[in-house]
Order: C-alpha cells, then sequence, then structure tokens
C-alpha cells in the first residue's frame, strides 16, 4: 500500500524563502522591542503588515488531499478500505467511533470527501480524499481524536532466535518486523524512530531489559536519538506461531500489548496496534465547532522565534490554523483557530510543554492565555 499527501511547493524551498525574507524583514523595519530605537507606529504597522503576509504566504495549503492506494477484489472494498484507514490515520488511533461512521459515510448519496477514485489494475485502486472535509466529517459526529502533536517513539526491537536474542538496529531487517514497523508508522502518521544498534547501543542496551520491558534501565542509552518516548518490541517463538509483546512508554502513559500471529510481522504490526489505539484513547479529545481564541506567547524575539512557534502549533491535531494577530515587545499573540474551548486548549498546549507565562503589560484585551514560546 502506498499513500502519501499532495502539497503545494517543496517545503524545503518554502522554508528557506520564508527565512530570508523573514531576515529582511527584520532588517528594513527592525522587530518590536522596548530597546529598538526609533520603533515608531509607522514601522510597527510595517512589521506587522510584513509579518501578517510572510505568514499567510507560509500557511500549508488547508485543502490537502490524501492519495490512498489500496489492493482489494473490487472498487466498493477498495473504498471501505481506504476510508477506514485514511479516518484512523487523520484520528490518530482506531475507535468504535470510526468503525460504526464508515458504514454511514459508504451509505451516503453524497461523498463530498472523495475526490477521485482509479483503478490501477492487478487489484490496485488509487482514492483520492479531501482532508479538510474529512477532518469535518469526525467533527462532526463528534469521533475522539489525538488532539496533541503526534509523538516521536524510539523502537527497540529484540527478537529471539535459535535460543539466541538480536537486538534490531536501523541497518537490519530481521522477519521483516522493523519493515513492517516503517510502513505502520507511515500508514498511521505515527512516526517512529529506529536505533542505529551500532556498537554503543549493544555496549549500553541489555536485551534482558526490552524482554523485561524495563522502560527505565533503556532511559539513558536513549537520550542520543531525542525521542519522545518509548516503544519496546519482544518477538518469540511460540510453538509454530510468533509472539509479540509491546510496551508503549509516553508522558506518564505506560501500555502493554500481546498478540500471537503466524509470522513475526504480522503479531508485531497487531500488537503495535493495538497498544497505540489505546493510549489515542487515553489522549483523545473531541473536536466541536469552530472556535477561535487569542493566546499570547512571550519570548517571541524575532522572525525565527515566531516561525519555530507557528511549527509546534499547527502540528497539533487541535489547532486548525493559526493568524498573527499583534506583535509586541518580546511577545506575540496569535489567534488559533480550534475545536476546542479555551480551558480545554489550554490544557493541551501545557500537555505539550508550553509553559504558563504572565501577560505583559502592553497585552491588551481579550487575550486570557499566555504561554513561553520556548521550551
Amino acid at each position: 500500500m502506498q499513500k502519501g499527501l499532495r502539497k503545494t511547493p517543496p517545503p524545503v524551498l518554502c522554508c528557506a524563502l520564508f527565512t530570508l525574507a523573514g531576515r529582511a524583514l527584520e532588517r528594513c523595519v527592525a522587530f518590536p522591542d522596548k530597546t529598538a530605537p526609533g520603533f515608531g507606529p509607522w514601522r510597527r504597522f510595517l512589521a506587522v503588515a510584513g509579518m501578517l503576509c510572510l505568514l499567510a504566504s507560509a500557511a500549508p495549503a488547508s485543502a490537502t488531499l490524501i492519495e490512498w492506494m489500496v489492493e482489494a477484489e473490487s472498487e466498493e472494498a477498495a473504498l471501505a478500505s481506504g476510508l477506514e484507514d485514511v479516518l484512523v490515520r487523520l484520528a490518530g488511533f482506531r475507535s468504535p467511533a470510526i468503525d460504526a461512521l464508515v458504514p454511514t459515510l459508504l451509505e451516503a448519496d453524497e461523498q463530498p470527501w472523495l475526490r477521485s477514485r482509479e483503478r490501477r489494475g492487478g487489484g490496485r485502486f488509487l482514492l483520492v480524499f479531501d482532508r479538510a472535509r474529512l477532518r469535518a466529517v469526525l467533527q462532526e459526529a463528534e469521533v475522539p481524536v489525538w488532539v496533541g502533536s503526534r509523538p516521536a517513539l524510539l523502537v527497540w526491537v529484540v527478537l529471539e532466535r535459535d535460543d539466541r536474542r538480536l537486538l534490531l538496529g536501523s541497518g537490519m531487517d530481521e522477519e521483516s518486523v522493523l519493515a513492517v514497523l516503517r510502513d505502520w508508522s507511515v500508514r498511521r502518521d505515527l512516526p517512529l524512530l529506529f536505533p542505529l544498534g551500532d556498537l554503543e547501543d549493544r555496549r549500553q542496551v541489555h536485551t534482558a531489559d526490552v524482554v523485561g520491558g524495563a522502560v527505565e534501565a533503556l532511559a539513558e542509552p536513549s537520550r542520543r536519538y531525542d525521542a519522545d518516548g518509548l516503544l519496546l518490541v519482544h518477538v518469540s517463538p511460540r510453538g509454530d506461531r510468533q509472539r509479540a509483546r509491546v510496551w508503549v512508554d509516553y508522558r506518564n502513559h505506560r501500555l502493554q500489548a500481546e498478540r500471537s500471529e503466524a509470522t513475526a510481522a504480522a503479531a508485531v504490526s497487531e500488537a503495535v496496534a493495538e497498544v497505540m489505539d489505546a493510549l489515542g484513547a487515553r489522549t483523545a479529545r473531541v473536536l466541536v465547532g469552530q472556535e477561535s481564541a487569542l493566546v499570547g506567547f512571550s519570548g517571541v524575539g524575532g522572525m525565527s522565534d515566531l516561525q519555530s512557534l507557528r511549527a509546534r502549533l499547527v502540528a497539533l491535531e487541535a489547532v486548525q490554523d493559526t493568524q498573527l494577530s499583534r506583535l509586541l515587545p518580546g511577545a506575540a499573540v496569535l489567534e488559533l483557530r480550534t475545536g476546542l474551548d479555551a480551558t480545554a486548549l489550554a490544557q493541551v498546549l501545557a500537555a505539550e510543554g508550553f509553559r504558563a507565562a504572565d501577560a505583559p503589560r502592553a497585552a491588551g484585551p481579550g487575550v486570557n492565555l499566555w504561554f513561553h514560546a520556548h521550551r
């Protein structure tokens, strides 16, 4: 199965142009700051107008299309399978609400969320979905979604074979275990990091710690990969089948799953899906309506700060869009378009590592939430 997002200009080119334009703007009009000499109202206006134009031009396309390749016996079966896969991808995890929603959408007279479908031969079908419309469908059906950023989990895999325990790294692909994990990561849009499996890893990581789910013992050797959490996988033979035990450790959530299948790849795929679905259910929220909130961020000292802040925010499923409302000395106020009320939004931002901050004197009315822009 192949899948991807169809987007507008190349991201690297956009980032480069955005950064160059931002630096030129800062040099020409200066960034609002108490220490900037001669920063009058006119130059403040130019700075704000320039920032607005740059942020608007750098905004991701809201009508991103999701292309999904499906292998199926018929077009109807392909659409049912593809729709379910894409809804799970957007929500971040599989839930009973999605299982109930799929038949309802397939039976509807109109399907505006489907842009096109094409038979490619060999039992393959290319489906093109409208991401914005499917997101609206999830909201209308009150399906819980993973509202925070998708965590980058470091995966430690131990495979038992012939009474030996092998620590798998990115350069190995025993029993297609790593390959199926990579495919699952892309399909679910949940990033996974794979260790090098080099000499340093083998010196610091004991296979017994992975087999026993000892996440504390793996904390130190995992630091070099700068991951958000850990995913431990132990695969072992059980008669004519393969058993996969999986542990996930992420933000005070520790969950475990176990599956037994005919192949190691199948057992790992099912066990990882089960444990990540359970994690998603714990952290999910229902997005309702089209709420907007003015949120202030201190510690915004220049264009690069504003750019990185916006990138962190738009990575959250709870934030559909951001608009620059106003600039202050060392701070910025952004209007966040979200499906959460102010209280729930504050909780999500806090969980993402944004620390509460005091409002500056020049904050102005209507801004009830203030956070530090930097971790």
